[in-house]
C-alpha cells in the first residue's frame, strides 16, 4: 500500500501547485492590459519618435541605416555555422550573423524614427533573411546541431532575436506588410515561445534550458528576452501572463548566482548583460502591470545594483576580475535610477535613449516625474568591501589629484563564475590605467568552456599575480578558496589580509599568507607573500601587466610605464625578499587580444620559509 499512498500524495500536491500557478496566472492577467505592446511607444507616436530623433543617437542611427539601403542583405551560410562544430571557431558566424541582426535592427530604429516610410522594404528583405536561417541559437550553444536540425532551444542569440523582431513587429505595426508580419510571428512562436512553455510547464524537458535553473546571466538575459517579446506581440492576455509567472519562478536562482552582498563573480561586463536584463525586464513589468508584478522587492535587487558603485577603482573604471571585463554602463545607472533614486544624482534619464536595440524613454515622456534625486553617490569612497565574496575596492589620492591610485583585492575560490583561478589576485589603476594585476579574459572559443579551459595561461593561474608555490599553479574547485584573517579600514589606509594556503595543492606546503595595504596618505600599495614549508620548496612570486617597463640593473626597482600624447603615467615597482631572488619576464599570448607580460620574481634556492614583497607607488 506503501506506493499507492506515495502516488496520491504525489498527485495532491501536483494538483495544488498546478492551481496555484493558474491563480497565479489570472491575477497577472488581470494588471496587464487588453493589448499587447512594447516598451517605448508605437512609431505612429510622432512626438516620442521626433524627440528621440533630433538628439545626437536618434540621428546617428539614422545615418547608419541609410549606409544599408544601397546594398545588398548580408548572406549567413550553413558553412559558417557548422565551422563550431568543426573547428571551435565561433566568431566567424558571429560576424557573419551580427551583420545581418545588426542591420535588421537599424533599419527597424530608423523608420520609427524618421517614420516616411524608406526603409520597410530593406526591414522585409532583412527579416525574411533572419526567417530562413536554420538556426536562431548560437552555433558554441548547440554543440549537438539539434536546432541546426530542426529542434530549437532558446540561447541569449535566439532570445534576444526574438526581441528585436517582436519590437519591430509591435513598434512598425501595419505599417509592414500582413504576411510579413504573420511569418515573422509564426518563427517566434516556433523557436522561442513553444521551447520556453514547453520547458517551463514541465511537458518536455530541453536539455538547452539549463539557464531555467541557472545562477548566471544566461537566467536573466533569456527570461527578459522572452518575456518582453511576449508582452509586445502576444495577444492572449492570459498567455503573456502564463510567461510572466514563469519568469517569477526562474528570477530567483539568477538572484542566487550573486553573493548576500551584491557581487557579480562574473565581473562587470556580465554585470552590464545580465543584471541590466533584469532591469528591463523588471520596468517592463512595472509599466505593463502598473507596479503589481515588482521584481526588485527583494533587498537583494537593490545590493546588485549596487555592485556597479562599488566595483569602481575610479569613476567609471573597473578591474577585470573573471571574464567579464568592462566599465559600469551609465545607461543602466540611469535606469537603476527609476527604481532607486537614492544611489546616483548624475545619471538621470532625462532624455530619450537609444541602448541594445531597445529605446527608453524618460517617465516625463509619459506625463511622470521621476523621483528625486539624492547627491549621495557622487564621489566615491574611500573603499567597498564585499565581505562575501572577499573582495576590497580601496580609493585614493597621493598628494595631488592628478596622481589618483586605485586597488581592487579578491579572495574568494576558484569555482566562482566565469571563473579564473586567481584567489588572491589583484588589480592597480593610476589615473585610468591599469598599471599591474589580473589580465582579463580570453576571446571564447570551444576550450574556453571544456574540460580544457585552465589549459589557457590567461584563465589559470600562471597569468595572474598570484605565487606559484612548490611549482604548482591553482588549483581549481570551491574547496581552493581564500580565509580572511585581517581587515583593517581606516581613513588612512586600508590593510586586508588574505590565507591562500587552501588554493594550492603542493604536499610540502604549510601555509601561504598574502598582506595587501594601500597607504593612501603616501600612494603606496605593498603586496607582501608570507610561505612556509615543511621542507625545502621553491616559491614564485609574479607581477602581471599591460605596460613598457624598465629594470634597474643594480637593483630590483622597475618602472611601470603608460604614455600617450597628453599624459605619461609611471609607476614605480620595488622588490625585496627574505631571500636571493632571480628575475624573468614572459610575454603571455592572448590571441585577438594584447600579449601581457609577466615579471618572475623566483627564490634562487628552496626554501622552508619566506616573505616576497612588492611596493608599487605613483612615479614622477
Amino acid at each position: 500500500m506503501r506506493m499507492p499512498r506515495l502516488f496520491a500524495a504525489f498527485f495532491l500536491v501536483s494538483l495544488f501547485a498546478f492551481a496555484a500557478m493558474a491563480d497565479r496566472i489570472d491575477e497577472i492577467a488581470a494588471w496587464l492590459p487588453e493589448k499587447p505592446a512594447a516598451d517605448g511607444a508605437p512609431a505612429s507616436d510622432r512626438a516620442k519618435w521626433d524627440a528621440l530623433a533630433a538628439t545626437k543617437e536618434g540621428r546617428s542611427a539614422i545615418d547608419a541605416a541609410e549606409k544599408l539601403l544601397g546594398k545588398p542583405v548580408p548572406v549567413v551560410t550553413d558553412e559558417g555555422y557548422l565551422e563550431y562544430s568543426r573547428n571551435g571557431n565561433r566568431t566567424r558566424f558571429q560576424a557573419e550573423r551580427g551583420r545581418l541582426t545588426g542591420g535588421f535592427e537599424r533599419l527597424y530604429q530608423a523608420e520609427c524614427l524618421e517614420g516616411k516610410g524608406r526603409f520597410l522594404q530593406k526591414i522585409v528583405d532583412y527579416g525574411n533573411a533572419i526567417c530562413e536561417m536554420k538556426s536562431w541559437t548560437l552555433p558554441a550553444h548547440d554543440g549537438s546541431l539539434t536546432c541546426f536540425r530542426g529542434n530549437p532551444h532558446i540561447d541569449l542569440g535566439s532570445a534576444d532575436l526574438s526581441m528585436k523582431l517582436a519590437y519591430c513587429l509591435a513598434w512598425l505595426d501595419d505599417a509592414l506588410p500582413e504576411e510579413f508580419r504573420k511569418r515573422v510571428y509564426a518563427e517566434i512562436d516556433r523557436r522561442t515561445f513553444r521551447p520556453y512553455l514547453a520547458h517551463a510547464r514541465g511537458e518536455r524537458k530541453i536539455g538547452g534550458h539549463w539557464w531555467f535553473h541557472g545562477g548566471n546571466n544566461w537566467n536573466s538575459v533569456c527570461n527578459c528576452c522572452v518575456v518582453r517579446t511576449a508582452l509586445a506581440i502576444v495577444q492572449d492576455r492570459r498567455l503573456r501572463a502564463e510567461f510572466v509567472m514563469h519568469a517569477e519562478g526562474s528570477i530567483p536562482y539568477a538572484l542566487a548566482g550573486y553573493t548576500s552582498d551584491g557581487y557579480c563573480s562574473e565581473g562587470m561586463g556580465y554585470w552590464n548583460y545580465g543584471y541590466g536584463h533584469h532591469l528591463a525586464m523588471g520596468l517592463s513589468l512595472r509599466a505593463a502591470t502598473g507596479g503589481k508584478v515588482n521584481l526588485f522587492a527583494d533587498p537583494k535587487t537593490k545590493a546588485v545594483m549596487k555592485y556597479a558603485y562599488g566595483f569602481q577603482l575610479q569613476n567609471g573604471l573597473s578591474p577585470h576580475f573573471a571574464d567579464g571585463g568592462g566599465n559600469p554602463s551609465p545607461v543602466l545607472l540611469a535606469l537603476g535610477r527609476q527604481i532607486w533614486p537614492d544611489l546616483v544624482s548624475t545619471a538621470a534619464l532625462d532624455a530619450p535613449l537609444l541602448s541594445g536595440g531597445v529605446v527608453y524613454f524618460p517617465l516625463r515622456a509619459f506625463g511622470q516625474e521621476p523621483p528625486p534625486c539624492e547627491p549621495t553617490m557622487d564621489v566615491l569612497p574611500p573603499r567597498t568591501w564585499f565581505p562575501d565574496a572577499q573582495v576590497l575596492i580601496a580609493r585614493g589620492e597621493w598628494p595631488e589629484r592628478t596622481r589618483r591610485l586605485g586597488l581592487a583585492v579578491k579572495g574568494g575560490h576558484n569555482a566562482e563564475l566565469h571563473n579564473h583561478n586567481d584567489v588572491g589576485s589583484y588589480a592597480i589603476m593610476l589615473d585610468g590605467e591599469e598599471m599591474s594585476g589580473d589580465p582579463g579574459g580570453e576571446v571564447y572559443t570551444r576550450r574556453t568552456f571544456s574540460k580544457d579551459r585552465y589549459v589557457s595561461k590567461v584563465l589559470n593561474s600562471y597569468g595572474h599575480p598570484v605565487p606559484v608555490v612548490a611549482g604548482k599553479l591553482q588549483r581549481e574547485g570551491r574547496a581552493a578558496a581564500a580565509k580572511v584573517l585581517k581587515t583593517e579600514f581606516t581613513d588612512g589606509s586600508d590593510t586586508l589580509v588574505l590565507d591562500l594556503t587552501e588554493a594550492y595543492d603542493a604536499p610540502t606546503l604549510k601555509s601561504l599568507v598574502r598582506t595587501v595595504t594601500f597607504d593612501r596618505k603616501v600612494g603606496v600599495i605593498t603586496v607582501s607573500d608570507a610561505v612556509s614549508f615543511s621542507g625545502p620548496s621553491s616559491f614564485e612570486v609574479p607581477v602581471v601587466t599591460y605596460r613598457e617597463y624598465e629594470k634597474d640593473e643594480a637593483s630590483a626597482h622597475f618602472e611601470l610605464k603608460k604614455s600617450n600624447r597628453n599624459l605619461r603615467r609611471r609607476m614605480k615597482l620595488d622588490v625585496s625578499a627574505s631571500a636571493p631572488l632571480e628575475f624573468k619576464d614572459e610575454k603571455i599570448e592572448n590571441p585577438s587580444k594584447p600579449d601581457v607580460t609577466r615579471l618572475s620574481f623566483s627564490l634562487r634556492e628552496p626554501v622552508a620559509d619566506a616573505t616576497v614583497t612588492m611596493r608599487f607607488s605613483a612615479g614622477d
